[in-house]
């Protein structure tokens, strides 16, 4: 069964009568998994040449051997070691301009990796030459937070699934589903190779996908707190606290302004302001630049790539050599910023009336909207993106036409394709993007989700993303139903 047959099994009329919807639902996530993680894997490897023989199964293998990298954790030892030997002088001046290290973090992330030296200094992995016991702590807590990531997206599915199909009884195979999300949750390429890669990102995903439940079932003080630990390791996620603010989600942007404020008054303490205003160089020089090399699935990597093809040395697209950075070309950093724009201004302020704002689709295209408008979106930066497939999941499912686009989404920011490289300098490269491709699918798919809402989903789709407590009373009047339908269904 091909992937798209897949698609209309799930999304068949068996959603017609609330008995066989559990069935029929998880009987077609079961068969999409098989497919999309072991045929269409399987079929990737057979197809390429040696040298591009990659898939995320090889990263799905190490991370459950726990064979994890230092991609994160190296240049944050970097900036460790300079503030404890030389505190005085500017840390981005010496650790990122200087040596060429690519730290670019705020100094606030830096309390991930002094937490985890001061429990057990001799189990961190700081270098690929880690020899200390197994598992070290970082792939101990990589484990615990993709833990989470997985309770987490398949408590917001099971949570969607039952109120915008409340006459269905969703504890029938529920677990056989979870089951089926930790699998899809380990063949996912953008969270099982920032496991492998050592990267923060793996808890962020976890906090994204924990905030994205607290929403959906309105703790949203505790949502706030989640966003707000995000934005101290990335700041341009600290936009979200401008989308709650326009929409006069008041204890979510508290909460997030809260977490926010006290994260950065420790961290000054701790690090100094010199180190916090010289990281604005930072963030001013990557904004300028950007990356060429594949991973970076934006905008900006997508035409500095194209640059490539007549400045192969200047425009590296294969390798990430340590302080090469892409020239600074006017053309790029415009159309990059005016896309970035485009992206964050449609997600803050694509309605205007209020009660069709603050859905947990709208907060998913938010989160979304920050993650590609960034110049500088790798891979493992998708892995926000599963917990929002879910709740997609759960409001497509009498919509064949969206949850096929939503299947062809998913397979694009799942899978890694590494043959994709062999185009690398021909105009050509626009394959080495497929997951940006995949993101501006599902970007599509949440920007539309009220226009192209059926009206029978309308008002369920509502239910769940906004909780049973917030339904309008039932009104007398048809057209005005039709018209609460309308403004439910946006989200």
């Amino acid at each position: 069964m091909g992937l798209q047959g897949v698609s209309r099994r799930i999304g068949s009329g068996a959603f017609e009568h609330a008995g066989d919807a559990p069935l029929a639902l998880t009987l077609g996530l079961l068969a999409f998994f098989l497919a999309n993680a072991f045929l269409l894997n399987g079929l990737i490897w057979s197809a390429s040449p040696e040298p591009y023989r990659g898939t995320v199964l090889k990263d799905t293998w190490d991370l459950v051997r726990g064979e994890g990298g230092d991609d994160s954790w190296g240049a944050m030892q970097a900036a460790l070691d300079h503030v404890a030997e030389t505190p005085g002088a500017p840390l981005y001046a010496k650790v990122f301009f200087a040596d060429n290290v690519r730290f670019q973090y705020p100094p606030s992330a830096l309390f991930a990796l002094s937490a985890m030296l001061a429990v057990a200094p001799e189990r961190v992995q700081i270098d690929d030459g880690y020899d200390g016991p197994w598992p070290a702590l970082n792939s101990l807590l990589g484990w615990v937070f993709i833990a989470l990531t997985t309770i987490a997206v398949a408590a917001a599915l099971e949570h969607a699934l039952a109120s915008i199909w409340p006459d269905s009884d969703w504890r029938r195979m529920r677990a056989l589903r979870a089951l089926l999300v930790v699998g899809l949750t380990l063949t996912f390429y953008p969270i099982a190779k920032a496991f492998t890669l050592g990267q923060i990102q793996v808890w962020m995903n976890a906090l994204f996908a924990l905030g994205i439940f607290a929403w959906a079932t309105r703790c949203k003080v505790l949502s706030g707190i989640l966003i707000g630990l995000i934005g101290l390791i990335k700041p341009h996620y600290g936009l979200l606290l401008v989308w709650a603010a326009l929409r006069r989600e008041m204890r979510f942007a508290g909460a997030c302004a809260v977490t926010i404020a006290a994260g950065m008054a420790v961290s000054v303490a701790v690090y100094g302001l010199a180190n916090h205003l010289d990281y604005l160089r930072v963030l001013k020089f990557l904004s300028q630049r950007g990356e060429a090399y594949y991973p970076n699935q934006s905008v900006n990597g997508i035409l500095n790539r194209l640059m490539s093809i007549s400045a192969p040395e200047a425009f590296v697209t294969l390798d990430l050599p340590a302080g090469q950075f892409p020239p600074f070309t006017p053309w790029i950093w415009a159309t990059t910023l005016t896309s970035s724009l485009a992206l964050l201004g449609f997600a803050l302020l694509r309605s205007r009336r209020p009660d069709c704002n603050g859905t947990v689709l709208d907060l998913a295209l938010m989160a979304l909207a920050c993650t590609m408008a960034s110049p500088i979106a790798w891979e493992h930066h998708y892995g926000m993106t599963l917990p929002i497939f879910a709740v997609m999941l759960a409001s497509t499912l009498r919509d064949r036409k969206r949850l096929m686009w939503l299947a062809i989404s998913y397979v694009l920011v799942s899978t890694f394709v590494p043959a994709t490289n062999l185009f690398a300098g021909s105009p050509l490269n626009l394959l080495q993007s497929t997951l940006f491709a995949g993101a501006i699918v599902l970007f599509v798919l949440l920007a539309t989700a009220g226009t192209r809402a059926t009206a029978c989903a309308g008002g369920a789709l509502q239910s769940a993303v906004r909780g049973p407590q917030e339904m309008p009373m039932r009104r007398a009047s048809g057209a005005a139903t039709l018209r609460a339908k309308r403004c439910k269904s946006a989200g």
